[in-house]
């Protein structure tokens, strides 16, 4: 009997209750700041990677604000983070600030989003991002910093098996790979446990991301006309993974993404599959002499090139409505995304893309990862991830139909049939 059990989520779910809804990465923004006099904020991002920048960047707020006592910062590893709001959310004990997605993962949850009223402060964004954060008119987030998703490549190994750089197209991809193995190097690391982060919020939507209108494509799936096109979108996906499983570490469906990094950061693989530029701040603190030789790359699906796009994450914050401290904690939020100090710590200290730097056009200052990301977005090489405009049920359905298929327990045409009629079902009731 095949399996259809949701990975993860119940065993996720038990170890935050039971954590209190608390992960390894609580940091506070001052020393002892529940002993300090004044507002304490609360912010939960999926940004474990921001650990050890957030204390000088809340002091940097507060030097200015004085009646914020501490500014206290749940940074969760992004497998599990959506598991958490709604474990807080059961428990009531959302934070003041969170992370959503846009449009249906905002739809999904509006009711708990305080609706936001600066809109001069908005104006300071650039577009399309101001506009972003709204749902019907109605303002509940405001978009902070942009993230590039894709292929993690070092460049120095890519090098030493004849590549000055990384491939744009299928073909390429598969190529580089035999060349380092020629090179005794070994080529990508995977890590596959996290199977519904790995499906769920990057990979599985990438044919759809290809396309020059993504919703378009996605409403156009149920044409009986366009069910050649749609088979073989979705046959690339398929041969993707299994070029991955391939050239990949051997255990690449038990290795876990910190694991995967501490392989990558001391150079036993030329490529980390699914990665992204949030790396950047782990760079800048513990591997600065190797933070020049890491690139983001799009996954090479198709053989052209110009199909191939890099994935850009646009994360943005929301305040809750059940928060204590709502006026504080929107002026904070507005602060972190549009203030001239925050953009500047984000992008000179910490190595991150801040929205606001999409003001112009200037590649000065930015680390090599945000460079990179810019350069695409400004060279049309880039598509919207539209996964985060998706509703949480769909996506975690959708990404346990791939992760069957990476463990071997569905056939690549099981999953196309189970795949279609799980978006029959969402299109006909939304």
């Amino acid at each position: 009997m095949k399996r259809r059990v949701r990975m993860g989520l119940v065993t996720v779910g038990i170890v935050l209750a039971a954590a209190g809804c608390k992960s390894q990465n609580t940091e506070t923004g001052a020393a002892e700041a529940a002993a300090e006099p004044g507002i304490v904020l609360t912010v939960s991002m999926p940004s474990s990677e921001w650990s050890g920048y957030v204390k000088e960047l809340s002091d940097l707020y507060r030097k200015e604000h004085p009646e914020i006592g501490g500014i206290e910062w749940n940074l969760v590893d992004r497998s599990m983070y959506s598991d958490l709001l709604r474990v807080s959310l059961a428990s009531q004990k959302l934070p003041d600030i969170i992370c959503v997605g846009f449009d249906g993962s905002m739809e999904e949850w509006k009711d708990h989003l305080l609706p936001l009223e600066d809109q001069n402060v908005l104006q300071k964004l650039p577009m399309p991002y101001r506009t972003m954060g709204s749902l019907e008119g109605t303002v509940y987030s405001v978009p902070l910093q942009i993230q590039g998703i894709g292929i993690a490549y070092n460049q120095r190994l890519l090098r030493a098996a004849g590549w000055e750089r990384f491939p744009e197209t299928k073909s390429e991809f598969e190529q580089l790979c035999l060349d380092l193995e020629e090179q005794d190097i070994k080529p990508m690391m995977n890590h596959y446990k996290e199977t519904l982060l790995t499906m769920a919020n990057n990979l599985f939507m990438l044919p759809a991301m290809a396309e020059d209108n993504p919703t378009a494509y996605m409403e156009s799936l149920l044409e009986e006309d366009r069910q050649q096109e749609y088979e073989e979108n979705w046959q690339a996906l398929a041969d993707y993974f299994d070029l991955t499983l391939r050239f990949g570490n051997r255990d690449s469906l038990t290795t876990g993404a910190p694991t995967a990094r501490d392989y990558f950061f001391i150079e036993k693989y030329a490529m980390l599959n699914d990665e992204g530029s949030w790396l950047a701040p782990v760079l800048a603190k513990s591997k600065p002499a190797l933070e020049r030789e890491i690139s983001i790359g799009a996954i090479p699906l198709y053989e052209e090139a110009e199909r191939n796009k890099l994935i850009v994450e646009v994360q943005a914050l929301s305040v809750v409505k059940s928060s204590r401290h709502p006026k504080e904690a929107e002026e904070f939020l507005y602060w972190l995304a549009t203030s001239t100090e925050a953009s500047r710590y984000l992008r000179d200290t910490m190595g991150c893309l801040p929205v606001m730097a999409m003001n112009d056009e200037s590649l000065e200052g930015l680390s090599p990862l945000a460079a990179e990301v810019k350069e695409s977005i400004k060279e049309g090489r880039t598509a919207l991830d539209v996964v985060n405009c998706l509703p949480g049920e769909l996506k975690n359905k959708s990404a346990e139909l791939w992760g069957f298929y990476l463990t071997g327990d569905l056939s690549r045409e099981e999953v196309l049939k189970d795949y279609q009629s799980l978006w029959k079902d969402y299109m006909k009731h939304n």
